[in-house]
C-alpha cells in the first residue's frame, strides 16, 4: 500500500532542541487529527493534552505510549525519548553558558594579584584549581570544583608536580568535603 504522507519519526528524535510538546503538535497537524480527537481517544483530558504541547506538564511513559497507540507510532516510548535528549539538550546548554564561576564566593585574599573578572576561566583551568586549592578557602574550592569538575581537580592533586605547596592542597581538598 501507498502511504503519501508517510512522516519519518526519525528525523523527530534527531532534533534536541525541539521539546517534545512541539513535535506532538507537528504530528497531530500532519496526521490531520484534532487535539480533541487525539486526546479522546488516549484517554487524556483535552487540558492535559495542550499542557503537554505547551510544555507546562511533562510526559511519562504511560502518557507516550497512550499517545503513540493512538497516533500509530510504532517507537516505544517516542515522546517519553524526544523529552529526555531535549532535557539533555538544555542542561547542556546551560552548562555551556556558564563561562565563569560564582565570583561572589572567590576572594581577594586567594586572587590578590589578578581582577577576578578579567580571567579567562577557561584556558586558566590548571591556574585556577592551583590557586584554589593552595590558598583558597573550603567554599572557593567548593566553587571551583563545581565549575572545573571534581574529576579535573582529583587528576591534578594525583601529580604533585602541578603544585608549589603539594601538602597543602591536599589538605585543603579533603578539609573541603570533597
Amino acid at each position: 500500500m501507498y502511504i503519501c504522507n508517510m512522516i519519518d519519526y526519525a528525523t523527530y528524535t534527531n532534533m534536541p532542541s525541539v521539546p517534545a510538546g512541539v513535535i506532538l503538535d507537528r504530528i497531530i497537524h500532519e496526521k490531520k487529527r484534532t487535539k480533541v480527537d487525539v486526546a479522546t481517544n488516549s484517554h487524556l483530558i483535552p487540558q492535559r493534552l495542550n499542557d503537554l504541547i505547551k510544555g507546562r506538564r511533562r510526559f511519562t511513559p504511560q502518557i507516550s505510549m497512550m499517545l503513540e497507540h493512538c497516533l500509530d507510532i510504532d517507537i516505544i516510548g517516542f515522546f517519553y525519548l524526544i523529552q529526555a535528549k531535549h532535557d539533555i539538550y538544555e542542561e547542556q546548554k546551560s552548562i555551556n553558558m556558564r563561562t565563569k564561576p560564582d565570583l561572589s564566593k572567590l576572594t581577594k585574599t586567594t586572587f590578590w594579584d589578578v581582577d577576578v573578572n578579567r580571567i579567562d576561566w577557561t584556558k586558566c583551568m590548571k591556574w585556577a584549581i592551583r590557586r584554589v586549592l593552595e590558598y583558597g578557602s573550603n567554599e572557593e574550592i567548593r566553587e571551583i570544583a563545581k565549575f572545573y569538575g571534581e574529576e579535573n581537580m582529583k587528576q591534578m592533586l594525583s601529580e604533585p608536580s602541578n603544585f608549589r605547596l603539594y601538602e597543602i592542597a591536599q589538605r585543603n581538598f579533603k578539609e573541603s568535603g570533597l
